[in-house]
């Protein structure tokens, strides 16, 4: 993002940056330059936001368009995928683009997982032309260090008094909800659309009817058949600066979409966890100066595919979004690891300053540490990715740097984590704090 016009309210106004302020980054182009000519002229940089639900693909042998780092198309799609480019992203990391049949998906998935010890780490696509515009309008060195605004800490009347009203309870029974009702929350699952509508009228009955509160599910032509779930507070001062807390809804677990799935920690404990920064904003009557939006995403565990939806629409629409924080697996943690890990890498570094001044101010007394969780691994890469300024807060996990050895099996389950929530609350206090020092409050 490129900052532009004047202080307002200790506010400064900022604009995504133009695409072609990102030039395209390649190795080995002379070989592809026809189909280079073809994804320049494609009108669609990213999968389109959809009126309704589209089939994910459950015929496996129908082609995805993967974007990976180079490496872990070499240890886990040679056998599997075709690489058709590869790329420069960014970050100076070489990018792989590649074809995978559906059905190899979950072999990536548990790749990533089983052998690099992270999450997420790629990004999917219905067409090639869709992954080569993706990589070719990439603006991530731009978001990571741009000031999106001036980031203050100065709303205590209005967050001191929510951090006392964070209930475990609540957050436990959201996690008890989205794990146990379905058997899978799995993007291209029915059931996965159960979780998004249970999501959307659980969100609505917080908003209670609020003429300055919308609750929308939001499908897009790739994630199967569900959308994501997204609620707007509409800001009385600063409407068109937007701010973003999210998690993703979805789940999955080696065996097709069928498999059980009950993702507890991933990421029912996200969801929950911005529910109840929810319950306890909207249930105080508070009405912000900028506009804030809550997102449950839809098929992350697929390749990030409802984050990048979103977040190209906005970026394709100038909306005007000032900060993003991801909240993916809250829950997980064993004895002498830190209470908190804040994500050093694909993030803005502001905003990460931000998270580290919200800590000290209002939480305090426990650890904050750093982890770095690589290439795609969640939603705010999506926001980063299209130019906007974002930060990812991620359990704590083990004492050796480690996180849940649950996930992405029939074991991510609240049993688990000692049938309880308390490891969510000092997220839902940090995402409160978030939410009130961004949104800030009217009339303050």
């Amino acid at each position: 993002m490129r900052a532009i016009g004047r202080f307002r309210r200790g506010v400064r106004r900022a604009r995504p940056v133009p695409r072609r302020e990102a030039p395209f980054l390649e190795i080995a182009v002379s070989r592809f330059a026809p189909q280079l000519l073809l994804s320049l002229a494609a009108s669609v940089a990213a999968p389109a936001i959809a009126s309704g639900p589209a089939a994910a693909g459950d015929d496996p042998l129908k082609p995805v368009y993967v974007v990976a780092a180079e490496r872990t198309h070499r240890a886990a799609l040679a056998d599997a995928g075709t690489r058709l480019r590869t790329l420069a992203g960014r970050d100076g990391e070489a990018l792989a683009i590649s074809r995978v049949p559906a059905g190899r998906l979950p072999e990536l998935v548990r790749h990533v997982h089983e052998k690099e010890k992270r999450c997420g780490g790629f990004f999917a696509f219905d067409s090639r032309e869709q992954a080569e515009a993706f990589v070719r309008d990439d603006l991530s060195a731009l978001a990571v260090s741009a000031q999106a605004v001036e980031y203050t800490v100065d709303n205590q009347a209005t967050v001191t008094p929510w951090l006392g009203q964070v209930r475990e309870a609540d957050i436990r029974a959201t996690i008890r909800s989205l794990s146990g009702n379905w058997t899978t929350r799995h993007a291209a699952t029915a059931s996965g659309r159960a979780a998004s509508d249970w999501i959307r009228d659980s969100w609505k009955r917080l908003a209670a009817n609020r003429a300055d509160v919308s609750v929308e599910q939001v499908a897009c032509g790739n994630c199967g058949q569900q959308p994501s779930v997204v609620l707007t507070v509409r800001g009385n001062e600063l409407p068109d600066e937007v701010a973003v807390l999210g998690a993703h809804m979805d789940s999955i677990a080696s065996g097709g979409s069928s498999a059980s799935a009950p993702g507890a920690d991933d990421d029912a404990s996200g969801v929950a966890t911005l529910t109840e920064v929810l319950r306890v904003a909207l249930g105080s009557g508070w009405k912000p100066r900028r506009t804030v939006k809550f997102m449950a995403y839809a098929a992350e565990e697929i390749g990030l595919r409802g984050s990048n939806a979103i977040a190209v629409d906005h970026r394709n629409r100038g909306v005007n979004v000032v900060g993003v924080l991801q909240l993916d697996m809250t829950n997980y943690r064993t004895a002498g690891a830190a209470d908190l890990r804040l994500i050093s890498d694909n993030s803005n570094a502001g905003l990460q300053g931000l998270v580290r001044q919200l800590y000290s101010r209002y939480l305090g007394g426990g650890t904050l540490a750093e982890y770095r969780c690589g290439y795609g691994c969640s939603d705010h890469a999506s926001w980063t990715s299209a130019g906007y300024p974002a930060a990812m807060l991620f359990e704590g996990g083990t004492a050796t740097g480690g996180y849940s050895p649950h996930i992405h099996t029939r074991n991510d389950t609240l049993a688990n984590m000692g049938n309880s929530a308390a490891n969510s609350v000092p997220f839902a206090k940090l995402g409160l704090a978030f939410l009130g020092e961004l949104g800030k409050t009217s009339g303050m």
